[in-house]
């Protein structure tokens, strides 16, 4: 191989008659917009696109001709196991089937879970599935539909590259929701985007306000004059921001062999979340995708709380012990502590307070507090209940002290109970700061189960510890209360703090 194909991914491509895994020969021509993409030698390049874009060719092609030509070891994640066999197993063999310079770099052809380039490797591994991935430390790491992945799982491969010299990642993915995923990086970055010169000499960005719906053409944002499909081909990348980040953002309306009747109708047929993310290559701004800021503010309310009746302290084991205080006229204190003595001192203080606390963060201290109050201490595992369906259920005899719950119908069921305003938040604004920032963290998912069936699913990006503790305060109110009772005017209890524990 010649230095110049070493160095140039075209020149490799050109000279060696590249062919995709249908046997089509690559041709630049028809794919302008991935050109510089290619060609992007920046250490951190992020891309926020559509569906069906021809994308997969260049994940392939771009990994082997680094992996051979740097001689570095890449960790290629991709959501599920499922997806590695169907990318490596199915689409990178066929691509190294239609190749002979592809076959006499690899050898592993039939491995799925890894493929040798020269004298380095590729390993192809899933983020839900699986964690073997932690052990191996390679040069560069690229995360193939981000948004899929399991977020923590990434960031732990991600800080396997934190001890290696000038590393490299590669983030791809169709959007999801705002501020999350690819989206996110893609925000660090320089954000790209594809301009296209107009006949009139007019430059712009080639976004959606360039679709004219009602006549299905492309028009100049200038000019209005239609938009043909040589124009499209003959844009450019242009940074529209300073970032850290190499960033691109792909629609699929910039592929000259959609036109704007194709786009026009799958604007009609389409669900606005599936056009945003799958073809216009952007995050949708649905309500239901993440917990806004004010989703828990309306909830706070400058009334006393009176402390009567059973107390119910959520908590959440681990370091710090994070926890939340309530009845049911609502929550009057939320915290952290280092140990399980300023629990014991809250048993103390309200005898008739109860604990309902995860098993597993800690499996000792709750234990110990358990076996100490046994009859006010209870230990939650999360675990659907697929015969029944009930969201929580109580030990009886052998098993009592132990409460299993649907994690994460309940989770829905305390984010609409926020949403409607009926989990009062006893207090100021200010005071809640914390709460909200934790379900800012966490994010819903729709994956499919193991029947097939779609499902939605609550996912973290952060600590979301009092999250859980409000759940926790909300499953023991389900046993000790009968009602969310109406909150206590602060009238009744003039000049008491409020929000705050009563002396």
């Amino acid at each position: 191989m010649s230095l110049l194909e070493q160095v140039s991914i075209h020149a490799w491509i050109q000279n060696n008659g590249i062919r995709t895994e249908s046997g089509e020969v690559l041709d630049f021509k028809k794919y302008k917009f991935m050109f510089d993409i290619y060609a992007d030698r920046s250490p951190l390049i992020t891309c926020m696109k559509c569906a069906q874009i021809g994308f997969t060719t260049y994940e392939i092609l771009k990994t082997a001709h680094e992996c051979k030509n740097e001689k570095i070891d890449i960790l290629y994640v991709l959501p599920t196991a499922d997806d590695v066999k169907r990318f490596s197993g199915g689409k990178t063999n066929k691509m190294i089937a239609q190749n002979p310079v592809l076959q006499d770099w690899t050898t592993d052809k039939d491995s799925i879970e890894q493929k040798q380039f020269g004298s380095n490797t590729i390993y192809y591994q899933g983020s839900w599935t699986e964690r073997a991935a932690l052990m191996i430390t390679a040069k560069k790491l690229v995360v193939d539909e981000y948004d899929r992945c399991k977020q923590d799982i990434v960031e732990q491969y991600d800080s396997r590259l934190q001890s290696i010299a000038n590393p490299k990642k590669a983030f791809f993915s169709n959007p999801s929701i705002p501020d999350f995923g690819v989206h996110k990086w893609y925000l660090k970055s320089d954000q790209k985007k594809w301009h296209v010169t107009h006949s009139c000499n007019e430059t712009f960005v080639m976004d959606e306000n360039c679709i004219d719906y009602t006549h299905e053409i492309y028009r100049c944002p200038s000019c209005k004059g239609e938009i043909n499909s040589e124009e499209v081909r003959g844009g450019q990348w242009l940074p529209t921001a300073k970032g850290e980040w190499s960033g691109y953002w792909i629609p699929l309306w910039i592929a000259p062999w959609m036109s704007a009747k194709d786009i026009s109708k799958m604007k009609r047929e389409k669900t606005q979340e599936f056009f945003d993310n799958f073809v216009a290559g952007r995050p949708f701004f649905g309500s239901g995708n993440k917990v806004m800021p004010e989703t828990i503010y309306q909830n706070v309310s400058q009334i006393v709380n009176d402390q009567s009746g059973t107390i119910i302290i959520g908590v959440d084991t681990g370091l710090p012990i994070h926890y939340v205080i309530g009845n049911k006229q609502g929550i009057f204190y939320y915290g952290k502590c280092d140990d399980y003595d300023t629990l014991e001192n809250y048993l103390k203080r309200w005898d008739n307070a109860i604990i309902v606390s995860d098993q597993g963060g800690d499996l000792i201290g709750i234990r110990k507090l358990q076996e100490k109050y046994p009859s006010r201490v209870f230990l939650c595992y999360y675990r659907a209940d697929r015969k029944t369906q009930r969201l929580i259920d109580w030990g009886q005899g052998g098993e009592y002290g132990k409460v299993t719950a649907d994690r994460n119908r309940l989770m829905q069921l305390v984010i609409d109970e926020l949403g409607d305003k009926r989990i009062t938040l006893c207090g100021k604004r200010e005071d809640y700061d914390g709460l909200v920032e934790h379900f800012g963290n966490i994010y819903r998912t729709k994956t499919e189960n193991a029947l097939g069936i779609m499902e939605y699913k609550w996912e973290r990006t952060g600590a979301d510890h009092w999250v859980h503790s409000l759940i926790y305060w909300r499953i023991g109110m389900d046993k000790y209360s009968e009602s969310m009772a109406e909150v206590v005017g602060s009238d009744i209890f003039a000049g008491l703090p409020i929000g705050r524990f009563f002396d």
